[in-house]
């Protein structure tokens, strides 16, 4: 038998045999300060095109907390101006910050609105009602209560919200509130709102103003139903405001109604642990099934007093291990990332903006590095968030090729659940990236990006060591080959 013949054949064939040369990629987890999207430290945002200008920003923050009066948007009974509310109060903020998201939290009665100049786009009629006009008109004939004084808090007017009509006009504005922004990229999340002082569903000082249980069930399910896509979270972990509904919580006097006061030593400011507005008690006494909500929906929360603010610089460690514990994804808008200082004092603060939300740390990519246009491109992606909260927005994981110019000739999605990827360990998938068929012969660069699934979007910059300018993590070559 002549071998000559049958050899070159043979070793063609165990070539083609062996697996594709693979390119792989361990990168090193930095240590930088991220400005990533939907995380970090929230500001005011209400009155910004009322006062002339965005609050001060000394930590690279992005998200807005926007209270949305309801008298402002709803002129009419079903008749909502969005678009002016847009004008009046995004739109300020976007033109100077494009990267800002929102928190958005509507409301019917903001206790001196007047004095905090949430009125400042009302019509001068009754100034101190956040409420629209027609709900106090037949046929709803909505009572109103105006006071002021209520626990310290006021003046203002308090609707009926116990009435039927007013339960209905609730239900309604928070289908049309979903219809409006449920999904859309620009908000952070949404705070249900709407009933009680400042959206937080009691009127502390004035209980006979309070939305009863019955209310509270009913608004809190219309939201549950209405919102599919964008996070909700509530004021309180209480069993009428949270249900069986997997609500985020905003713990709006942080660190006083976190935790167990004995947790610490000494106590933080103002710590009370005695009932539900302490989110600790409401998750013991209320509703156990809640600690667990920070999987779906986010927490966050503000320290609206002097002592509270300087307890995030004076008991630094105590206040990050409050954030872990808690998983909250933001604090603010009040707090004392509103103020700056000595290096030392900001280094505390970017401490905690650090520890707030989600952070995605790749650990290994590994690729074929020769492919054909067309064909599917093995990809193995492993990805650790080392923060303390999932992402609760959609994101997408994206290869982008690069020619030799730089130029990205070419995207392919990748099917890694980046939204919803919890902390822990490393997740790693076996993926198949689609190589264009329309793709050029050549070598490319690939970069791996953290996308918004919305084009044209601020990406998430990973956390690690090799990112371009466009907050892309750079892998290596890889070669393409005409289709066959």
């Amino acid at each position: 038998m002549d071998l000559r013949s049958v050899l070159p054949a043979a070793l063609a064939l165990a070539l083609a045999a062996l697996p594709a040369r693979a390119g792989e990629l361990l990168p090193a987890q930095s240590n930088d300060d991220l400005n990533n999207p939907h995380r970090g430290f929230l500001l005011w945002g209400t009155t910004v095109g009322a006062d002339g200008g965005l609050p001060d920003n000394h930590y690279g923050a992005s998200i807005y907390q926007i209270y949305l009066p309801w008298r402002e948007v709803e002129t009419a009974d079903e008749q909502y101006d969005w678009d002016g509310f847009e004008r009046r109060h995004l739109a300020p903020i976007l033109a100077e910050d494009p990267n800002a998201t929102f928190v958005l939290r509507p409301v019917a009665d903001y206790p001196d609105s007047v004095g905090n100049n949430i009125h400042h786009y009302y019509d001068a009629e009754q100034p101190e009602r956040d409420y629209p006009k027609f709900l106090g008109l037949p046929p709803l004939n909505v009572a109103g209560r105006s006071y002021s004084n209520c626990g310290g808090d006021g003046p203002g007017v308090a609707p009926d919200y116990n009435s039927p009509a007013m339960r209905e006009q609730l239900q309604q504005f928070v289908r049309a509130f979903a219809a409006r922004y449920d999904g859309d990229p620009r908000i952070t999340a949404v705070h249900v709102g709407l009933l009680g002082f400042w959206g937080e569903w009691h009127t502390s000082g004035c209980a006979s103003y309070e939305p009863d249980a019955t209310t509270r069930a009913l608004v809190r399910e219309a939201y549950v139903a209405a919102f599919r896509q964008t996070p909700l979270h509530t004021r309180y972990a209480r069993a009428s405001d949270v249900g069986g509904a997997g609500f985020g919580f905003s713990e709006d006097f942080f660190p006083s109604f976190t935790a167990r006061c004995n947790a610490y030593t000494p106590k933080l400011p103002r710590c009370d642990d005695t009932g539900w507005w302490n989110l600790e008690w409401g998750y013991q006494n209320e509703v156990p099934a809640a600690r667990e909500n920070w999987r779906q929906n986010p927490i966050g929360g503000e320290s609206p007093y002097a002592d509270q603010k300087r307890s995030w610089t004076d008991r630094t460690a105590d206040i990050v291990k409050l954030v872990r514990d808690y998983h909250l994804t933001w604090l603010g808008p009040a707090g004392q990332h509103e103020n700056t200082g000595t290096a030392a004092f900001r280094a505390k603060l970017v401490g905690i903006k650090r520890a707030l939300g989600y952070e995605f740390t790749v650990r290994r990519v590994a690729w074929a590095d020769t492919t054909t246009a067309g064909a599917a491109l093995p990809v193995t992606l492993s990805i650790q968030n080392t923060g303390v909260a999932p992402l609760y927005q959609v994101y997408q994981a994206e290869l982008h090729w690069l020619d030799a110019a730089g130029t990205v000739r070419a995207k392919s999605v990748l099917d890694y659940p980046l939204t919803g990827l919890l902390p822990g360990a490393a997740h790693s998938a076996e993926l198949q990236a689609t190589v264009p068929a329309s793709l050029a012969p050549g070598r490319y660069t690939l970069k791996l990006a953290l996308a918004d699934s919305w084009p044209g979007r601020r990406a998430i910059a990973p956390q690690n060591v090799g990112r371009d300018s466009a907050r892309r993590l750079t892998l290596g070559a890889v070669d393409v080959t005409a289709a066959r």
